[in-house]
């Protein structure tokens, strides 16, 4: 296993792992926009460490992803990857979920059980959705993280641990904070290192660069041979503000191959793009002047769209020969290469 990124391990085309995708883990899975490439940066810095770290980001945005890297990326590779969801575990239950329980320690406990803390020992602990940890767990979770021992319930004796905590979360711990239902001690030991997975309507045309693999999957496991995305169908998925996020792309186009012959049409999203108002004077698609986009994002939907409508301009010009395209704009043919592709603009 490479011990970089470089885009490779943040397999934004699955909820699985990479090896459970076929143990391929293609280069630059997750698009190369600027703040992508951070995230990268900030995996590959800290992955080597022990350190605790707390992903923070949208529902939907990639957060477990960006822990298995970090995992992945670690020297606890070899070791398990355990997951628990903070927030579909019953409060009562939390507990012995986490820690483990010895028999007869509550009502149906016929057997000793070992927690998610053993069970992950030599590899990486993920707690999802830590927002929603109770309360009166938090002190007991802290103490774990602090002394790297664990008491089953009903348990006398400590049990030693070695794991490396990674945490997420969609909500700001400061603020619950405040609210007083986070403790600030348990927040300051999840915050070692702390990475931010922007939402994918920060992200520029890797809408277009995870659609189209997206869909290159989706054909794979529907035996399908859907060509890609129309121009409008790409126009309106740059248009999209994605409130899922990738995981919502990721449905959106495994529907869209699903009903597709040829090409993904719009009508095969199931979307519908941000409305313009025809009194804002803005480019199709930058957004309405209602206060719900800020004005970078709507500079940047301009941009895209307009660079996007010039390479297929260009194209259709030279009769979709990139060669040509590229000496009539005066950039090198990698570019329009990898421009094309990642705007999902056919060869015809």
């Amino acid at each position: 296993m490479s011990n970089t990124l470089d885009g490779t391990c943040l397999e934004f085309a699955s909820d699985r792992p990479c090896s459970e995708a076929g143990d391929v883990i293609p280069r630059e899975a997750m698009g190369s926009s600027e703040p992508m490439r951070k995230v990268v940066a900030e995996v590959e810095r800290v992955a080597p460490t022990d350190f605790t770290v707390l992903v923070t980001g949208e529902t939907g945005s990639g957060k477990e992803v960006v822990a298995r890297a970090i995992h992945r990326l670690s020297r606890r590779a070899a070791g398990p990857f355990v997951p628990v969801d903070c927030g579909s575990i019953p409060a009562s239950l939390i507990e012995s979920e986490l820690f483990g329980h010895e028999r007869g320690s509550f009502t149906g406990a016929d057997r000793a059980r070992p927690g998610k803390f053993e069970l992950a020992s030599g590899g990486t602990l993920f707690l999802d959705e830590i927002s929603n940890l109770p309360f009166d767990v938090q002190p007991k979770l802290l103490r774990a993280l602090q002394e790297r021992k664990i008491w089953r319930v009903g348990g006398t004796q400590s049990i030693a641990v070695d794991i490396r905590v990674v945490a997420a979360t969609n909500q700001d711990l400061c603020a619950l904070v405040q609210a007083s239902v986070f403790r600030l001690d348990l927040y300051h030991r999840l915050d070692e290192f702390s990475i931010l997975v922007p939402p994918l309507r920060e992200r520029g045309h890797d809408v277009l660069f995870l659609a189209n693999r997206f869909l290159e999957l989706t054909n794979r496991e529907l035996k399908k041979s859907v060509r890609g995305l129309s121009e409008a169908a790409a126009e309106l998925l740059l248009e999209y503000g994605w409130p899922g996020n990738v995981r919502e792309l990721r449905n959106v186009i495994r529907r869209g191959v699903l009903l597709a012959e040829v090409d993904v049409m719009p009508d095969h999203l199931g979307i519908a793009g941000t409305p313009v108002g025809p009194d804002a004077g803005l480019p199709d698609g930058a957004g309405a002047l209602d206060g719900s986009v800020p004005l970078r994002e709507m500079v940047r939907r301009a941009v895209v769209r307009l660079e996007r409508e010039i390479l297929a301009r260009a194209l259709r010009q030279t009769g979709g020969n990139k060669a040509q395209a590229a000496r009539l704009l005066q950039v090198d043919y990698k570019t329009i290469h990898k421009k094309t592709r990642e705007y999902g603009i056919l060869p015809s």
